[in-house]
């Protein structure tokens, strides 16, 4: 008899080690998880915006709609790659992020790199465009687990600007 009843008087134990167990261990690695996706998620967005304004910016000159060649800056005129850049952070859900969260760095890297702006580059000439975002400004818990300051990505790219061509205006005489 004293062995049932030692037993009876332990019977919600097994619950409360679960949930110990729970809370203790359980808990903190799905949190640990969440924030590690978010940092991958954030860093797949950064890099991908940065990619975005290399492509831009690796045309040098555009045509707008009124059939007028434009060219590609840095940071003003439309289109330029910082805007580029913030335009895909936005749609890639980064929306709490302002444009002065974002730094847009563009710099040629072979040939002159005294340019400063896309559209001054050659044919084949290497350059980069790296994209900086705080991290306090895209994270979505603040638990500390994951903490770094920025998160940050560098996209290099030749630019592929096309030969020069002129259009014949005048249509042919049968």
């Amino acid at each position: 008899m004293r062995v049932r009843q030692y037993h009876q008087t332990r019977r919600g134990v097994s619950a409360v080690e679960m949930a110990v167990v729970t809370v203790a261990i359980l808990l903190p690695t799905i949190i640990g998880l969440w924030e590690v996706g978010r940092l991958i998620y954030v860093t797949q967005v950064v890099s991908h915006a940065a990619r975005e304004g290399a492509r831009l910016a690796a045309q040098a000159y555009t045509i707008n709609s009124a059939g007028q060649v434009v060219e590609i800056r840095r940071s003003t005129g439309v289109p330029n790659v910082t805007s580029t850049v913030y335009q895909a952070l936005r749609a890639g859900g980064l929306t709490n992020l302002q444009p002065t969260d974002v730094t847009v760095e563009f710099r040629f890297t072979s040939g002159n790199t005294s340019f400063t702006e896309p559209y001054q580059g050659e044919r084949g000439q290497t350059f980069f465009v790296r994209v900086t975002v705080p991290w306090d400004r895209v994270r979505l818990i603040n638990l500390g687990l994951i903490n770094p300051t920025q998160v940050q990505f560098t996209a290099h790219w030749r630019m592929l600007i096309d030969e020069r061509f002129s259009i014949n205006d005048r249509l042919p005489e049968w």
